[in-house]
């Protein structure tokens, strides 16, 4: 198949991950990869195979006003049409939000069969009225729509009858983080994520905060970028705790990082499907994450390779707590955690997509009379 892919970016965390793994091994398939993002592709945290072609749109420049506002938008749909008829794919498959809507909008009078990937819940995620209209407006006439949990395509499905199916994200581990020893000495947890209120490391700050005076040799590193990086370290401040806190935004690759973490922890408020989890549990790192409505449930079974917390601030420093005083804990959580390599392979994951991908482009063949 010809496939066009389309993303916002690849500078950036889990989603923009799995789209560059994905283009790439639906490319070593033999498949014709295109690979379309709105930016002008300066910024790239994702590698991709030399076999898939990169199309960089540069349409992500701000609107200074709403009539602006207003032209921006309708030159992006013109945009994305353009490239993409011009490539004339037998599928076009797009990842998160606004994305999936300017697609969708810019081929509602094409015969191209579309693909969208919701990345988020998106009964979770307000996009504001503008954006939430056309979702309820363009989700229907997608040919497939691609959920990441149970939950989130039991949303999606009270908005549209076309087809969800559900793909959670994969994981690859390279071979070096194989033999991590759980028991590390940095005394140091890791966490990762958009600096965005959802993510919710305003609650991982207080929780630590908490705890911290009991366990001096403890920090605290926070990776990502976002608009609540100033507030995130007024906030440290605020709370004494600014000494043992560090953010320094997208750094090194996250392999690395995980590899000196003694702890995990995803204190989100919401969730697709949290790549940053799955790989920390890949990398033998243990995990504790809040159990908001749709994610994290989905890839830790509490108590056997992570933990779980209540969705509020008390349960999250209370199960920091149990994890930085219980070494016995943190080993067999470490270990157990690993083996959603298994359960999260890239092969499951290439294979549903390639299978969702040939029933949009079957349904929508012209029919022999």
């Amino acid at each position: 198949m010809k496939i066009a892919c389309i993303i916002h970016s690849l500078d950036g965390g889990g989603a923009e991950r799995v789209m560059a793994g994905l283009a790439t091994r639906l490319s070593q398939k033999d498949h014709d990869v295109i690979l379309v993002t709105l930016d002008n592709g300066s910024q790239n945290r994702h590698e991709l195979g030399q076999a898939v072609r990169r199309m960089p749109l540069d349409l992500m420049r701000e609107s200074r006003s709403l009539i602006d506002r207003i032209h921006n938008h309708r030159r992006r749909i013109a945009m994305i049409r353009d490239a993409l008829t011009n490539q004339n794919p037998d599928v076009v498959l797009s990842f998160c939000d606004r994305t999936n809507l300017l697609t969708l909008a810019a081929l509602r009078k094409s015969r191209i069969p579309v693909v969208v990937s919701e990345r988020s819940d998106p009964h979770q995620q307000n996009l504001g009225w503008f954006w939430e209209t056309m979702r309820r407006r363009h989700y229907p006439r997608a040919n497939r729509i691609v959920a990441l949990t149970d939950t989130s395509a039991a949303n999606l499905q009270t908005w549209s009858n076309t087809p969800v199916a559900v793909i959670p994200s994969a994981v690859d581990v390279p071979p070096k983080i194989s033999d991590r020893n759980t028991a590390q000495s940095n005394r140091r947890i890791v966490a990762v994520g958009r600096l965005e209120r959802e993510k919710g490391f305003d609650r991982l700050l207080d929780s630590f905060a908490t705890i911290s005076h009991d366990h001096t040799e403890w920090s605290l590193r926070i990776l990502g970028e976002g608009s609540k990086r100033q507030q995130l370290l007024d906030q440290a401040e605020a709370l004494g705790i600014d000494d043992r806190i560090t953010m320094p935004g997208w750094t090194r690759p996250i392999w690395d990082e995980l590899c000196s973490a003694t702890l995990f922890a995803l204190p989100s408020r919401y969730e697709g499907f949290p790549s940053a989890l799955l790989e920390a549990m890949a990398a033998g790192v243990p995990s504790i994450a809040v159990d908001c409505e749709s994610g994290p449930r989905a890839i830790i079974d509490h108590e056997h390779n992570g933990l779980l917390t209540s969705n509020d601030r008390g349960g999250l420093a209370s199960g920091v707590r149990r994890m930085i005083e219980d070494t016995q804990l943190r080993e067999r959580l470490g270990h157990e955690g690993r083996k959603v390599i298994d359960r999260f392979c890239w092969q499951k994951m290439i294979e549903s997509y390639e299978r969702v991908l040939r029933e949009a482009v079957s349904e929508s063949a012209p029919q022999p009379n």
